[in-house]
């Protein structure tokens, strides 16, 4: 298992060795054995890995792959890569399921490994929220980037054939959902979730992840409790409550019972929302010229959402400093006399944010299941010039 030794990124997030151990590798390459998880689950992880093998591309087994992409990517960590089934499953849109990926679907295949494993662990099945769906753990099946290349929508590179893949496995395939609900699977989803997620991809989070990881190594075990402090994630903490609480403090003529976002739109809610990537916004007009650094630094303090069809998004007569920008689906605007227009995710008239002439000319409200982008003005000028327009026009700047 020689790629983890390769991809120092890995150290920390949760293995499953061919022998059906469970461990971690830590950052000299050196892999610690979960006594306790090995116990507990050590005869199906045999079972599981026999199954798997025998077919490798069945498609419950297998959820995304991780490498080392050679081309620039707005993460500085390992790219986690989606399967086609999973994807569609975590980013629906409405149509046969045999319809072409949509660009929203394509730009969320790929993300950084931390984005990815929690995006698996924090998913729910809306028909059962609280069963566990996937428990996802890496596993080195010694193959190399050329051998997914029908997967990656693009030309072959002389490095495929030397970049090792690390596969993402659910350890969950092979139980049914009616047995999901024990003490040790619920015990092993915490342990994959403090692993993967109570981690940073930030560098300034490195070194206490480090010593997290060589302090259990020394006593041969494996406890979750070592990375609750490494990544607190506060440039994320940013909720639809505190949204609309920010906007009624900053906007003097904001009444209390007037929000951002429609009303009650926290109930409509397809999911939790998740900051947004980089690539999110830059498929947008404003967003076009900026550099990474400024993209990510917008994306880390804005939200994007998903809500069915039938939901009010922003009412009519509004005015603050948010905008809403659609990435997928179709919301109608209408005016005050009645008249009604369409926009389109991907096409030329979103590339502008909906409704933004301030106070709103028109109420939006979602025809199709929508995924928008939430993002305050505010927030873009503090990203940009370092100081927000009320601060820049009191030092005279333009």
């Amino acid at each position: 298992m020689k790629v983890f030794e390769t991809y120092s990124g890995l150290a920390g997030f949760y293995v499953l060795a061919h022998d059906g151990q469970l461990g971690i590798y830590n950052r000299e390459g050196g892999f610690v054995v979960d006594a306790q998880l090995t116990q507990l689950f050590g005869s199906h992880n045999a079972q599981y890995l026999k199954a798997y093998l025998s077919n490798p591309d069945q498609d419950s087994f297998r959820l995304a792959i991780v490498y080392h992409a050679h081309e620039k990517k707005p993460w500085n960590s390992e790219t986690f890569f989606l399967e086609e089934l999973l994807l569609r499953r975590l980013y629906p849109m409405s149509g046969s399921v045999k319809t072409e990926l949509t660009v929203f679907q394509k730009r969320n295949r790929e993300k950084s490994i931390f984005r990815g494993m929690e995006t698996l662990l924090e998913y729910k099945d809306v028909t059962a929220p609280e069963t566990p769906v996937f428990c996802p753990v890496l596993y080195d099946r010694d193959t190399y980037l050329e051998e997914y290349l029908g997967d990656l929508d693009r030309k072959e590179m002389d490095s495929d054939r030397m970049t090792p893949v690390v596969e993402v496995l659910n350890l969950l395939a092979m139980i049914p959902v009616g047995r999901r609900h024990t003490e040790e699977i619920i015990g092993l989803k915490k342990k994959l979730y403090e692993a993967a997620v109570k981690k940073s991809a930030r560098k300034s989070s490195d070194l206490s992840l480090i010593e997290s990881i060589r302090s259990h190594s020394a006593t041969g075990q494996v406890t979750g409790g070592g990375y609750a402090d490494v990544d607190k994630r506060a440039d994320r903490s940013v909720t639809l409550d505190s949204i609309a609480a920010r906007t009624n403090t900053n906007s003097s003529s904001m009444r209390p019972e007037d929000s951002c976002l429609a009303k009650d739109i926290g109930k409509s809610l397809d999911g939790k929302p998740r900051p947004a990537d980089p690539d999110n916004l830059r498929v947008f007009s404003k967003f076009h010229n900026l550099d990474m650094d400024k993209l990510a630094a917008i994306g880390s303090r804005s939200l994007v959402y998903c809500v069915p069809a039938g939901v009010r998004l922003l009412e009519l007569g509004t005015s603050d400093s948010w905008n809403l920008y659609l990435l997928d689906g179709r919301v109608e605007m209408v005016a005050a006399d009645g008249a009604a227009k369409c926009i389109d995710g991907g096409t030329d008239k979103a590339k502008n944010p909906v409704a933004s002439l301030k106070p709103r000319m028109y109420s939006v409200n979602t025809v199709t299941r929508v995924v928008f982008l939430w993002v305050d003005d505010k927030v873009v000028e503090e990203s940009v010039h370092g100081s927000s327009p009320a601060r820049r026009d009191a030092l005279g700047n333009p």
